[in-house]
């Protein structure tokens, strides 16, 4: 089984967009510097339409091969210390400080790509040295040069607005902050390539995004095994359970249980990790989940437990954008699902569920019981059991799932 990295890439900078926008559009954030705030900002499509930026850039600057595949992965990937950051902290400075860092620690441990942690690192320097960092002119790296004027840029755009009346206002700002804020020379690259009605009208149309993106983006063809796939999925079950304080190790002890659950039934090695990189993604969806949600102290209204049950929904879009990852996307996106066709986002019943979903369901269920949460604390075993067990008598649960998961833990035990 081989993955698209590239698919894969550009699944990843959705979910950190719709990551953003349940984070970044409850806090205020001001960048010192530029003055933008972030809150203002609607974050759907930021990371590839940074991307574009970057690429444009790219070409009017005449950087190609290796040097231009490590911009394309960087710029999709730049905000990918922002979700772990805002769990943390609410402070503009703080936080232009502390997802560069962040971000470049979580890109050393990718696989193919870990020489970009630099690019990350610096992609909030400014060319006179006031940035984060304080690194200044050609101490910061080309790409982080451009990814700072191309993710400022997106910043500036705003989608309610056409782009033809905009392209004055944004260029001036840019030409502005030339030899402050920004490179010349990719101010100069800028003004090349933002004279043409092309440039607005890509970054206006974003039902054409992937269409755009193609069109610029390097040939990246690397494909993943099954095993350079879970690497990636394991520091992405990082950043979706860092969300919440309440769900530390929630999709790696997940992921861990359905692994032994499955070597208990008697799978094969091969179906065995697809069980464990289903359990790590299964809550990628929540990274679409505002975080005071997912913390709250007390029951869920009724308008937010039908955003909380949201999330499969979201794990789906993320997931399908994956390409071919076969059964490991519809495990992971049902995992809510009941077997008397009670449970969401889809309500599908027993017939339609494998004994794959049944068991990442359970796996779930006993992960959260055993877990503290803002509201009660944890459960014991016997306890957790005593739930599932009911919930096997009123036609919920798969009792084989629920044997196997038992035998399983018992078995560690």
């Amino acid at each position: 089984m081989y993955i698209s990295m590239d698919k894969v890439l550009r699944s990843i900078s959705i979910a950190l967009d719709l990551a953003e926008m349940s984070s970044i559009g409850t806090n205020s954030i001001i960048e010192d510097v530029t003055n933008i705030d972030y809150s203002k900002h609607l974050f759907l499509n930021h990371s590839q339409r940074t991307c574009y930026i970057s690429l444009c850039l790219a070409k009017a600057l005449n950087i190609s091969g290796t040097h231009l595949e490590e911009l394309y992965v960087s710029s999709l990937l730049h905000d990918i210390g922002a979700t772990n950051f805002l769990s943390k902290s609410h402070s503009s400075n703080e936080f232009i400080l502390g997802h560069c860092l962040t971000g470049s620690e979580i890109t050393k441990s990718f696989p193919i790509f870990n020489n970009i942690s630099n690019f990350i690192l610096y992609h909030h320097e400014n060319w006179d040295g006031s940035g984060a960092l304080k690194i200044k002119k050609d101490h910061i790296p080309v790409q982080s040069q451009i990814i700072r004027l191309a993710d400022l840029t997106d910043l500036l755009y705003n989608d309610d607005i056409p782009s033809y009346s905009q392209k004055t206002h944004i260029t001036s700002w840019i030409k502005k902050n030339k030899n402050k804020i920004f490179c010349p020379e990719v101010v100069e690259a800028f003004l090349e390539v933002s004279s043409t009605d092309m440039f607005w009208l890509d970054l206006e149309n974003t039902s054409y995004l992937k269409y755009v993106l193609d069109k610029v983006s390097p040939i990246y063809d690397y494909e993943l095994d099954l095993y350079k796939f879970m690497d990636i999925a394991y520091i992405f079950s990082e950043i979706i359970d860092n969300k919440s304080a309440f769900t530390a190790e929630h999709s790696r002890e997940i992921a861990e249980l359905c692994y032994r659950v499955g070597k208990t039934i008697g799978y094969d090695e091969t179906k065995c990790i697809k069980l464990k990189i289903a359990g790590l993604l299964h809550d990628i969806g929540k990274l679409a989940i505002p975080k005071e949600i997912l913390d709250k102290n007390g029951s869920l209204n009724k308008d937010e437990f039908s955003i909380i049950k949201s999330h499969p929904y979201y794990t789906n879009i993320i997931l399908n954008r994956f390409g071919e990852i076969g059964d490991i996307g519809f495990w992971a996106c049902n995992h809510h699902e009941k077997l008397n066709g009670k449970g969401y986002p889809r309500g599908l019943k027993s017939k339609d569920l494998c004994e794959e979903d049944r068991v990442i369901a359970v796996c779930d269920i006993y992960q959260a019981l055993i877990e503290d949460r803002p509201y009660r604390e944890g459960m014991d075993f016997n306890r957790a059991f005593s739930i599932l067990d009911k919930m096997v008598s009123e036609g919920l649960l798969c009792d084989k799932a629920v044997y196997y998961l038992k035998k399983a833990i018992t078995q560690k035990n």
